[in-house]
């Protein structure tokens, strides 16, 4: 591949590592959002408690069962979220691997590209005049 084949892959690579990043941080902000509402409805359960406030035993059971499954359900996405932000951190991970090795393949494809050039140069460039000493031969 020329350099500018590796420029143009290279900008791809950019744009998928962006994009796999994008959706790492995504879910990690749900992930601590989650974590806010697990806290936020287990302090509910004990300010009901400490607040000494007496509900009739249907309304409390009824407000405690529902606290109860929506904790089952908050818990239930976070541990999903975790397999996800594991997948995903995998993937942000294999990207910017594969950026770094297509920037050295870059790299050493603009070194071999600049190297042809110097020696097409030096082959093509006219023959020194015959009169003139080379300042290179002793």
């Amino acid at each position: 591949m020329t350099p500018a084949e590796l420029r143009d892959l290279g900008h791809l690579m950019e744009a998928r590592r962006a994009r796999d990043l994008a959706r790492l941080e995504r879910l990690m902000t749900e992930a601590r959002t989650l974590d806010a509402e697990l806290a936020t409805l287990a302090a509910t359960a004990a300010s009901d408690v400490a607040s000494g406030e007496t509900l009739p035993p249907d309304r409390q059971a009824a407000r405690l069962a529902w606290i109860d499954r929506q904790l089952t359900i908050v818990r239930r996405r976070r541990a999903e979220l975790a397999g996800e932000i594991d997948r995903a951190r995998a993937a942000a991970v294999q990207s910017l691997g594969r950026e770094k090795a297509l920037d050295r393949v870059a790299e050493v494809a603009i070194r071999t590209e600049a190297s042809r050039k110097t020696a097409r140069t030096e082959r093509e460039a006219p023959p020194a005049p015959a009169g003139k000493e080379s300042p290179d031969v002793a």
